[in-house]
């Protein structure tokens, strides 16, 4: 997050040392032996006025609100439109300004030679610029073609700069990804679950042989889910809540009757693509500091989708004060809030929500980007 921040204040020393060196070189040439021409430096600045508002119109509100939002036909149209603007702009500002003159705007009027002085009256010295008309379509056309490379110029720094960031973001997802597994392996699938998983199984075999069938089956799932479905680093909504429910299951086989456990998930699952695993250690957390043996408790799990996002809540009951998100060497809330930012930014919300006897988290993601 701070690389980011970095970059974004490179972009904007940048903006700021190239438009000062622009500001600044008229100031240098117009200083003769007789003075600064200060009249001239405002006149040049003038100039500069339509590529600078070209400038902060497509870095400020083109290119962040369309291009950077795979909107990219109506940032090309915009941009498009807004550089033959600039164009008109900029020529209207020359005839304003004198740079393109025409006779209403010559301080001389027009004689059989052209503009010239009346009799007697010494030439005047004006800047190349000032000296004569100039065909409208050829000052139409320079106008546009500098906007045009105003407007590359700032995007191609944006586009490095994007570049830089993500490649950066992917350079953390990847190490991110590997901590995640690494503790998950560790702690939330440790040996002591498949352990007490098989010798429930072999309990089983006795008494119910189908459940017992059925139990192994849905660790096979579970295994081949944690070893190939989820090193791709993302997967389906469907697969993620297959996983979870035989997860759930599987742990169902050491609690009595006083433990409730409540599921509730789309009637059918839109077909979206979400990192595997997000949601496993507040799911694992639930059961291992919301149950009790002594005393009636519950977790609650709820998925729901719309057209936008997908909202994960999960509730369970507490056997004491400690929700035990944060135990060293779990990979606890802030861990898994850390993953959140690395993945969708600011483009997602989690709410925690506690009292004396339950506990509560909502995370709500977006669906597309």
């Amino acid at each position: 997050m701070n690389y980011s921040i970095n970059l974004k204040r490179g972009e904007s020393i940048i903006y700021i040392v190239l438009w000062m060196v622009i500001l600044l070189m008229p100031v240098f040439f117009s200083n003769t032996n007789t003075g600064m021409d200060w009249s001239r430096v405002r006149l040049e600045w003038f100039r500069f006025l339509p590529f600078f508002i070209v400038f902060l119109v497509h870095n400020y509100l083109l290119f962040p609100r369309f291009f950077s939002t795979n909107k990219s036909l109506f940032y090309y149209a915009l941009t498009l439109v807004l550089v033959l603007l600039a164009g008109l702009f900029a020529d209207y500002m020359g005839i304003m300004l004198g740079l393109r003159p025409e006779e209403a705007f010559h301080p001389f009027p027009k004689g059989p030679m052209g503009f010239e002085p009346p009799r007697g009256q010494p030439p005047l010295d004006l800047p190349p610029a000032f000296q004569g008309p100039k065909d409208w379509n050829k000052t139409f056309i320079d106008n546009t073609l500098v906007s045009f490379l105003v407007v590359g110029f700032n995007a191609a720094i944006k586009l490095t700069v994007k570049w830089q960031a993500e490649e950066q973001k992917n350079k953390e997802l990847e190490k991110e990804k590997l901590k995640t597994e690494l503790a998950f392996l560790k702690n939330q699938v440790s040996p002591h679950f498949f352990m007490n998983t098989l010798n429930n199984i072999h309990a089983l075999i006795d008494i119910n042989a189908e459940t017992a069938k059925e139990s192994v089956i849905k660790l096979s799932k579970l295994m081949r889910y944690l070893l190939y479905d989820s090193e791709a680093g993302k997967t389906t909504l469907t697969k993620e809540v297959e996983f979870i429910k035989s997860y759930i299951d599987l742990m169902k086989l050491r609690f009595t009757s006083q433990v409730e456990v409540n599921l509730s998930f789309p009637p059918v699952l839109p077909n979206i693509v979400i990192p595997p695993m997000l949601f496993t250690s507040l799911l694992e957390n639930a059961f291992k500091h919301g149950i009790s043996y002594q005393k009636k408790s519950f977790v609650e799990l709820i998925v729901k989708t719309d057209q936008k996002s997908l909202l994960f809540q999960i509730r369970n009951s507490k056997k004491d004060n400690n929700t035990g998100l944060n135990e060293p060497g779990g990979i606890g809330l802030e861990n898994l809030k850390k993953r959140l930012n690395l993945i969708y930014q600011d483009r997602y919300s989690l709410e925690q929500k506690e009292d004396k006897d339950t506990f509560e988290i909502n995370i709500k993601l977006p669906i597309h980007g």
